[in-house]
């Protein structure tokens, strides 16, 4: 499950909106802990998947910081298949898209979103759709919680 580069992120324009709005479905859910309310705050779903990478952040998200230091997104579905992680990132000059000079703020949590084509088609147990891995092997396939982010 290491396809994830994201070294290489931080050279290319990703164009990807931050998440903005209320969540509708609340596909992940999580909570945020060590991150400054000041920082801009965003998030994005990035992947390395069929040679490319992506950036995506065109679904809704609530970033609760002042209340429940959480977050809700809802995934999208016009992704290519693969693996992906959700990361905090500040948005430097406020365009509200992660691209170049934004600056990861969170520590990758060992924890990875599979969007499948088909069941069990990069782990036993997922089901076509997301899916969330941890770094035991452990599948859910239903609300995807628990997907905490740490500040680095």
């Amino acid at each position: 499950m290491n396809h994830l580069a994201l070294a290489a992120l931080g050279t290319l324009t990703l164009s990807a909106c931050t998440l903005a709005g209320n969540p509708i479905k609340k596909d992940v859910t999580g909570q945020l802990r060590g991150f400054n309310s000041n920082q801009n705050l965003g998030l994005a779903i990035v992947g390395f998947n069929g040679g490319q990478y992506t950036a995506d952040g065109t679904q809704s998200q609530v970033i609760d910081k002042f209340l429940t230091g959480g977050f809700a997104l809802d995934l999208p579905t016009n992704l290519p298949y693969g693996t992906y992680r959700v990361i905090v990132f500040r948005d430097a000059n406020n365009n509200n898209r992660y691209d170049t000079g934004d600056t990861v703020l969170s520590a990758d949590n060992g924890k990875r979103l599979l969007y499948a084509q088909r069941e069990n088609q990069f782990v036993a147990g997922t089901k076509a759709g997301w899916n969330l891995v941890d770094s035991s092997g452990y599948v859910q396939t239903t609300l995807l919680n628990n997907y905490d982010l740490n500040a680095q």
